[in-house]
C-alpha cells in the first residue's frame, strides 16, 4: 500500500516537470519568434524611411533640371534697326455709279481714330483766324468754293451718327452748316443718289439703322429695309444762303419730318416741322410752323394738327382734314376763288384760305427720294 502511495508521487512529480520543462520551451519559442519580427518591422521600416529619403532625393534633382530647362540662355543682344513707318492709307470715298438702278452708296464702316472732332477743329481754325467772322451760320462765306474743300466722307459720316444717337440734335445741326459736310452734299447735286454709313442686309443694301446723306444738305437718320427708308426716322433739310439774298427769300433755317416711312417716304403717324430765321420773318405774317397726323407716300392725309408762328413769337393752333394731299373745304370758294381749308381750333369762324390750283400735293416739300424725286 505504502508503496502504491510512493509511486503515484512520483509520477505526480515526473507529470509536474514534463509540464514545466513544455511551458519553458513553448515560451523561449515565442520569445525567439517576437524578436524575429521585431527586426523584421525594424528592418521594414528602416526600408521606408531610406526609400522615402532616396525618393525625395530624386525628385529634387529632377525639379532642379527642369528649372536649368526652361531658363533661357542668354545671348548678346542685337542692335535692333526700327522699321521706316508707312504712311496712313487716305480712307476710301463712295463714288457715285454712272448708270444703272437707283443704288444707295455704302462708306464702309471704319475705326475712327481720331481723337479731334471736326467741331474742335473748327474751333482752333477760328481761334487761329485774325479775320472776325460776320457771316451767320446759315450764310455762305464770300467766294466760298466748296469744291476745294476736303472732305473726310467716312470720317464725317461716323462723327455725324454718333451724335445722332446720343440725340445730340445741336452738335449735328453745327456739323451740317461746316464747309466740308456741305462740300460733301454738294458731290451729290442732280441726283437722287445718298452717301450712307450703317448696317446693312447680305446684299450690301442699307438694313437697319444708318445714316444717309442727300444732296441739298439733307440727312435722315433711322430705319432702313431692302435699301429704303422704312421705320421709324428722321429727316432734315438745312438752309445756307448767299450774304445777299433778299431776308423775305431766307426765311427757312431746317425743315424736317419725324415719324413713319415706307417705301422711302414718310407714311404713317408723323410730325412736320419748320424752323425759322426770326430776323428775316415779315411781321403781321404767319407762318405755319408744325403739321402733326397722318401722311401717305409724304402727303397729309386724315386729320392733321396745325400750329403757326409769327416775328412776335406768338402762336395758334389750327385743324384740318386731307385725302391724299388735298385739304378738304369746309364750304364753298369765295369771290376770290379761295376755300377755307384749316379752322382755328378756338375760333371756328377762323380759316385758312386757299385756292383750288394750290390745294394739292400738300405735304413734306422738297424731299429727295429715289421713290419720287422731289415733291
Amino acid at each position: 500500500m505504502e508503496e502504491n502511495k510512493n509511486r503515484a508521487k512520483l509520477l505526480t512529480v515526473g507529470i509536474a516537470i514534463v509540464l514545466i520543462l513544455i511551458i519553458c520551451g513553448i515560451s523561449m519559442v515565442i520569445y525567439a519568434l517576437n524578436r524575429r519580427s521585431d527586426r523584421e518591422a525594424s528592418q521594414a521600416l528602416q526600408d521606408d524611411i531610406m526609400n522615402y529619403v532616396n525618393t525625395s532625393q530624386e525628385q529634387n534633382v529632377t525639379a532642379q533640371e527642369i528649372t536649368k530647362e526652361e531658363e533661357p540662355e542668354e545671348t548678346p543682344q542685337e542692335e535692333e534697326v526700327p522699321e521706316a513707318e508707312e504712311e496712313p492709307e487716305e480712307p476710301e470715298q463712295a463714288a457715285l455709279p454712272e448708270t444703272g438702278e437707283e443704288q444707295a452708296m455704302v462708306v464702309k464702316e471704319e475705326e475712327n481714330t481720331q481723337t479731334t472732332t471736326i467741331m474742335e477743329e473748327e474751333a482752333v481754325k477760328q481761334q487761329e483766324s485774325s479775320i472776325e467772322k460776320t457771316t451767320a451760320k446759315w450764310q455762305k462765306e464770300a467766294g466760298e468754293d466748296l469744291a476745294a474743300v476736303e472732305i473726310d466722307l467716312s470720317r464725317q459720316m461716323s462723327e455725324m451718327r454718333g451724335y445722332w444717337e446720343a440725340r445730340n440734335m445741336e452738335a449735328v445741326e453745327d456739323l451740317a452748316y461746316l464747309p466740308r459736310y456741305r462740300a460733301a452734299s454738294e458731290k451729290l447735286s442732280g441726283t437722287t443718289k445718298y452717301y450712307y454709313f450703317g448696317e446693312t442686309d447680305g446684299d450690301k443694301r442699307p438694313s437697319g439703322k444708318g445714316l444717309a446723306m442727300y444732296a441739298d444738305n439733307q440727312y435722315y437718320y433711322g430705319e432702313w429695309k431692302n435699301g429704303a427708308r422704312s421705320g421709324n426716322g428722321m429727316w432734315i433739310k438745312y438752309y445756307v444762303y448767299d450774304q445777299n439774298a433778299n431776308a423775305k427769300d431766307s426765311i427757312y433755317l431746317q425743315h424736317s419730318y419725324s415719324g413713319s416711312w415706307a417705301n422711302d417716304l414718310p407714311n404713317g403717324d408723323g410730325a412736320e416741322h419748320y424752323d425759322f430765321i426770326d430776323e428775316n420773318l415779315e411781321p403781321e405774317v404767319a407762318y405755319n410752323r408744325n403739321f402733326i397726323g397722318n401722311f401717305k407716300d409724304g402727303l397729309y392725309h386724315g386729320e392733321i394738327y396745325i400750329t403757326n408762328y409769327n416775328s412776335e413769337g406768338n402762336t395758334k393752333e389750327w385743324s384740318g382734314t386731307a385725302k391724299n394731299g388735298v385739304w378738304q373745304p369746309f364750304s364753298k370758294a369765295d369771290a376770290s376763288g379761295q376755300y377755307p381749308v384749316i379752322v382755328d381750333l378756338f375760333n371756328e369762324d377762323n380759316y385758312q384760305w386757299m385756292t383750288e390750283k394750290e390745294n394739292k400735293n400738300q405735304g413734306v416739300q422738297g424731299l429727295i427720294s429715289a421713290a419720287k424725286a422731289g415733291m
